[in-house]
Protein backbone atom coordinates (compact mmCIF):
# COMPACT_ATOMS: atom_id res chain seq x y z
CA UNK A 1 0.00 0.00 0.00
CA UNK A 2 2.81 2.24 0.64
CA UNK A 3 5.61 0.52 -0.47
CA UNK A 4 5.89 -1.23 2.60
CA UNK A 5 5.86 -5.12 3.15
CA UNK A 6 3.40 -5.98 6.10
CA UNK A 7 6.31 -6.97 8.04
CA UNK A 8 7.69 -3.41 7.89
CA UNK A 9 4.41 -2.34 8.61
CA UNK A 10 3.89 -3.88 11.64
CA UNK A 11 7.38 -2.83 12.73
CA UNK A 12 6.49 0.65 11.89
CA UNK A 13 3.66 0.21 14.21
CA UNK A 14 5.35 -1.10 17.30
CA UNK A 15 7.93 1.59 17.20
CA UNK A 16 5.04 4.51 16.71
CA UNK A 17 3.69 2.21 19.93
CA UNK A 18 7.03 2.58 21.74
CA UNK A 19 7.23 -1.22 21.77
CA UNK A 20 10.43 -1.54 20.15
CA UNK A 21 13.16 -0.17 22.40
CA UNK A 22 16.42 -1.38 22.83
CA UNK A 23 19.01 -1.08 25.71
CA UNK A 24 22.42 0.72 24.85
CA UNK A 25 23.90 -1.64 27.24
CA UNK A 26 22.57 -4.95 25.22
CA UNK A 27 22.84 -3.27 22.26
CA UNK A 28 26.14 -0.85 21.61
CA UNK A 29 25.69 -1.09 17.53
CA UNK A 30 23.01 -1.34 14.74
CA UNK A 31 23.85 -5.26 14.02
CA UNK A 32 23.43 -5.46 17.95
CA UNK A 33 20.14 -3.90 17.54
CA UNK A 34 18.74 -5.72 14.65
CA UNK A 35 19.96 -8.98 16.24
CA UNK A 36 18.16 -8.16 19.69
CA UNK A 37 14.90 -7.49 17.50
CA UNK A 38 15.11 -10.29 15.85
CA UNK A 39 15.85 -12.89 18.68
CA UNK A 40 12.70 -12.32 19.61
CA UNK A 41 11.36 -14.31 16.54
CA UNK A 42 11.81 -17.78 17.03
CA UNK A 43 12.41 -18.96 13.40
CA UNK A 44 15.48 -18.27 11.60
CA UNK A 45 13.60 -17.52 8.10
CA UNK A 46 11.46 -14.87 10.11
CA UNK A 47 14.55 -13.74 11.82
CA UNK A 48 16.22 -12.64 8.62
CA UNK A 49 13.76 -11.03 7.14
CA UNK A 50 12.98 -8.95 10.13
CA UNK A 51 16.26 -8.17 10.34
CA UNK A 52 15.97 -7.35 6.43
CA UNK A 53 12.72 -5.25 7.08
CA UNK A 54 14.31 -3.40 9.89
CA UNK A 55 17.81 -2.37 7.36
CA UNK A 56 15.32 -1.36 4.65
CA UNK A 57 13.70 1.01 6.81
CA UNK A 58 16.68 2.25 7.72
CA UNK A 59 17.89 2.65 4.42
CA UNK A 60 14.82 4.21 2.96
CA UNK A 61 15.06 7.28 6.07
CA UNK A 62 11.86 5.77 7.98
CA UNK A 63 13.30 5.00 10.95
CA UNK A 64 17.16 5.15 12.53
CA UNK A 65 19.19 3.74 16.09
CA UNK A 66 19.55 7.40 18.45
CA UNK A 67 21.29 5.60 21.54
CA UNK A 68 19.26 3.18 23.14
CA UNK A 69 16.13 3.63 20.61
CA UNK A 70 14.57 3.10 17.02
CA UNK A 71 13.01 6.42 16.37
CA UNK A 72 10.69 7.19 13.44
CA UNK A 73 11.91 9.76 10.97
CA UNK A 74 9.55 12.59 9.95
CA UNK A 75 8.80 10.77 6.49
CA UNK A 76 8.23 7.69 9.03
CA UNK A 77 5.98 9.55 11.28
CA UNK A 78 3.97 10.16 7.85
CA UNK A 79 4.00 6.89 6.59
CA UNK A 80 2.74 5.51 10.74
CA UNK A 81 -0.44 7.96 10.19
CA UNK A 82 -1.00 7.11 6.65
CA UNK A 83 -0.85 2.99 8.03
CA UNK A 84 -3.21 3.79 11.11
CA UNK A 85 -5.64 5.46 8.90
CA UNK A 86 -5.57 2.23 6.59
CA UNK A 87 -6.35 -0.21 9.54
CA UNK A 88 -9.32 1.65 10.14
CA UNK A 89 -12.73 0.30 9.93
CA UNK A 90 -16.80 1.08 10.68
CA UNK A 91 -18.24 -1.39 12.35
CA UNK A 92 -21.56 -2.43 10.75
CA UNK A 93 -24.44 -3.55 13.16
CA UNK A 94 -26.84 -6.22 12.08
CA UNK A 95 -29.90 -3.84 11.27
CA UNK A 96 -29.66 -0.61 9.76
CA UNK A 97 -30.89 2.60 11.67
CA UNK A 98 -32.39 3.44 8.57
CA UNK A 99 -30.25 7.29 8.77
CA UNK A 100 -27.72 8.15 6.01
CA UNK A 101 -24.14 9.77 7.37
CA UNK A 102 -23.20 12.22 4.84
CA UNK A 103 -19.29 13.26 5.01
CA UNK A 104 -18.76 16.50 2.70
CA UNK A 105 -15.37 18.13 2.68
CA UNK A 106 -14.18 21.57 0.83
CA UNK A 107 -9.85 20.73 1.31
CA UNK A 108 -7.67 23.73 -0.27
CA UNK A 109 -5.75 22.79 -2.82
CA UNK A 110 -2.74 23.35 -0.82
CA UNK A 111 -3.59 20.32 1.25
CA UNK A 112 -4.31 18.41 -2.23
CA UNK A 113 -2.11 15.49 -0.69
CA UNK A 114 -4.06 14.87 2.06
CA UNK A 115 -7.53 15.75 0.28
CA UNK A 116 -6.47 12.71 -1.87
CA UNK A 117 -5.52 10.69 0.98
CA UNK A 118 -9.09 11.24 2.41
CA UNK A 119 -11.13 10.49 -0.40
CA UNK A 120 -9.38 7.08 -0.85
CA UNK A 121 -9.46 6.40 2.49
CA UNK A 122 -13.49 6.79 2.63
CA UNK A 123 -13.69 5.03 -0.88
CA UNK A 124 -12.04 2.11 0.58
CA UNK A 125 -14.50 2.25 3.37
CA UNK A 126 -17.04 1.60 1.10
CA UNK A 127 -18.67 5.30 0.71
CA UNK A 128 -20.81 6.35 -2.46
CA UNK A 129 -20.35 9.38 -4.04
CA UNK A 130 -23.30 11.69 -3.91
CA UNK A 131 -21.55 14.69 -5.81
CA UNK A 132 -18.40 15.96 -6.00
CA UNK A 133 -16.91 16.13 -2.29
CA UNK A 134 -20.09 14.62 -0.53
CA UNK A 135 -20.44 10.51 0.39
CA UNK A 136 -22.74 8.99 2.19
CA UNK A 137 -22.62 5.71 4.47
CA UNK A 138 -25.52 3.92 6.01
CA UNK A 139 -24.16 3.39 9.26
CA UNK A 140 -23.11 5.36 12.48
CA UNK A 141 -18.96 6.37 11.07
CA UNK A 142 -18.76 10.08 12.74
CA UNK A 143 -15.92 9.05 15.14
CA UNK A 144 -13.74 7.27 12.86
CA UNK A 145 -14.36 10.14 10.00
CA UNK A 146 -12.81 12.85 12.90
CA UNK A 147 -9.84 10.25 13.22
CA UNK A 148 -8.44 10.08 9.79
CA UNK A 149 -9.61 14.13 9.39
CA UNK A 150 -7.51 14.99 12.30
CA UNK A 151 -4.50 12.70 11.41
CA UNK A 152 -4.03 14.30 8.47
CA UNK A 153 -4.91 17.82 9.52
CA UNK A 154 -8.10 18.74 7.75
CA UNK A 155 -10.51 18.50 10.16
CA UNK A 156 -11.62 21.88 9.66
CA UNK A 157 -12.14 21.12 5.93
CA UNK A 158 -14.72 18.31 6.89
CA UNK A 159 -18.38 18.35 7.67
CA UNK A 160 -20.41 15.38 8.97
CA UNK A 161 -24.09 15.23 8.51
CA UNK A 162 -26.85 13.34 9.30
CA UNK A 163 -30.55 12.61 7.40
CA UNK A 164 -32.79 9.73 7.09
CA UNK A 165 -33.64 11.05 3.26
CA UNK A 166 -31.82 11.46 0.62
CA UNK A 167 -32.27 11.84 -3.27
CA UNK A 168 -32.07 8.93 -5.11
CA UNK A 169 -32.10 6.97 -2.17
CA UNK A 170 -33.37 3.55 -3.40
CA UNK A 171 -30.73 3.17 -5.91
CA UNK A 172 -28.41 3.79 -2.49
CA UNK A 173 -29.98 1.19 -0.52
CA UNK A 174 -29.70 -1.16 -3.45
CA UNK A 175 -25.66 0.12 -3.55
CA UNK A 176 -25.67 -0.73 0.03
CA UNK A 177 -28.00 -3.70 -0.03
CA UNK A 178 -30.44 -2.53 2.08
CA UNK A 179 -33.23 -3.37 -0.22
CA UNK A 180 -35.67 -6.89 1.62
Amino acid sequence: MFNLSEKQEKILTMIGAGTLLISALIAPNAAMAFYKISKQVTDRQARNRTKRSISSLIKRDIIYLAGDEIKLTKHGKELLKLVQIHEIEIPKPKKWDKNWHLVSYDIPEFKRKERNWFRSRIINLGFEKIQDSLWVFPYECREEIAIISNALGISDFVAYLNTNQLPHQERIKRHFGLIN
